[in-house]
């Protein structure tokens, strides 16, 4: 069960306080600790893994001009990667809630995958969509927390507002096609807005849950 959104939406947040309520029947990121993937992962599905990966390293180097983050994002992207390859190719007791996963940060390079070449990503998951009505709530949100960085004294680069929001209006279309397409493969999705009241979203992906952990 995967998050997705665009940055600085609140994910984290709600992927935080569902904790406790899921803990129960469910895995978190942490969970994984040193588990890597399994000697028996198919090399298909160690191919569509690698393939995504440089597929992103090659949207970086075209599209990224802030070095850092040149060098940062194939670095975070490499523990996605591994995360979902570890996930999809061991045989654990229980399914995982993921705030960072292989759809939230690899979106396009997913999408980008032929129907047959990329359906077994897309086995057993379900989605929780966090959206906002008016891009200005998450630059007004992503702003904040660059601005905290900075104060903490972390290498932080500052966008303008007009970046973020370019970048926002990308992302809700590239999350907006991935919920549409997992109706395709028959995979549950709930769309929540971040604008509405945080505890009655939180009480919705209880209710989404429980609907899909039942029927799995």
């Amino acid at each position: 069960m995967e998050f997705i959104g665009t940055q600085g939406i609140g994910k984290t947040t709600l992927n935080n306080a569902l904790y406790k309520p899921f803990r129960a029947h469910w895995f978190f990121r942490f969970d994984l600790g040193q588990t890597g993937p399994s000697a028996t992962a198919s090399t298909a599905m160690e191919q569509l893994h690698r393939d995504i990966y440089f597929s992103k390293i090659q949207y970086v180097q075209q599209e990224q001009t802030d070095a850092w983050k040149s060098i940062t994002i194939p670095r975070q992207m490499s523990r996605v990667i591994s995360e979902s390859l570890t996930i999809l190719s061991n045989d654990f007791p229980r399914g995982f809630v993921l705030d960072e996963s292989l759809f939230k940060n690899f979106p396009r390079e997913v999408l980008s995958l032929t129907e047959n070449g990329g359906a077994a990503l897309w086995k057993q998951r379900a989605f929780i969509h966090l959206r906002a009505r008016d891009p200005e709530f998450v630059v007004s949100r992503y702003q904040s927390r660059v601005a905290k960085r900075a104060r903490d004294g972390m290498l932080q680069s500052k966008p303008t507002d007009a970046d973020v929001r370019a970048r926002v209006d990308q992302d809700n279309a590239l999350f907006d096609t991935i919920t549409q397409k997992a109706q395709t493969f028959n995979c549950p999705v709930i769309v929540l807005y971040a604008e509405d009241d945080a505890q009655d979203n939180i009480r919705k992906i209880l209710e989404f849950e429980e609907n899909f952990r039942t029927q799995m």
